[in-house]
């Protein structure tokens, strides 16, 4: 069966021209439509060659307008979406704007903050020249002996020790269990016949 409805034939070569731009197609699915199409072979061309002229264009109209309002419907979107994405990139940071300090939370990270007055610095240091201090050289310990103990007893498992027991385990499960031995008949048998 033809999957494309027709209108009714054509009286001329411009009227040929209008029903090729007015068929309606659908989409075949599942080896060829459905059971009806199946028991009563192209029942839906004979259905459309019944009605009426009207109800023909104005269904074919009906389809070719919800067609096209989706398209129109995108390019609207289309259009607020590039204005956007082209006023988005104003957006961007400016390097020459940028603050020429580093944040209270990367100090408090690296260790390096100093809780004080503006003009004070660690171990009495007020970064005068001559009486200044290089927080960034004890990056590495930060923490007093002390409280590195007081963290160390929080400190989670260490992961290589964990894949290490994980390993044993699985050594240990290997060596422990029988695996099955899979012998071979036809070998049996060729050493039995020599």
């Amino acid at each position: 069966t033809s999957p494309i409805h027709r209108l009714a034939a054509p009286a001329s070569e411009d009227a040929a021209v209008a029903e090729d731009m007015m068929r309606q197609a659908r989409i075949l699915r599942g080896g060829g439509g459905g059971i009806a199409d199946k028991m009563f072979p192209g029942y839906k061309d004979k259905i459309w060659a019944a009605l009426p002229q009207g109800i023909k264009e104005s269904r074919v109209k009906g389809a070719n307008n919800a067609f096209e309002s989706h398209i129109a419907q995108h390019k609207k979107w289309q259009g607020y979406l590039l204005a956007w994405k082209d006023m988005e990139k104003n957006f961007a940071p400016s390097q020459k704007f940028r603050k020429q300090a580093v944040d209270w939370r990367r100090q408090m990270e690296r260790g390096t903050m100093h809780y004080g007055r503006w003009y004070e610095g660690p171990n009495g240091t007020d970064y005068r020249p001559g009486n200044t201090h290089d927080r960034l050289l004890d990056v590495k310990a930060p923490f007093t002996e002390a409280e590195w103990a007081e963290r160390k007893e929080y400190r989670s498992f260490d992961l290589m020790k964990f894949g290490y027991m994980c390993l044993g385990l699985f050594l240990a499960y290997r060596v422990t269990n029988e695996w099955p031995v899979v012998w071979c008949e036809e070998k049996k048998q060729c050493i039995e016949d020599q």
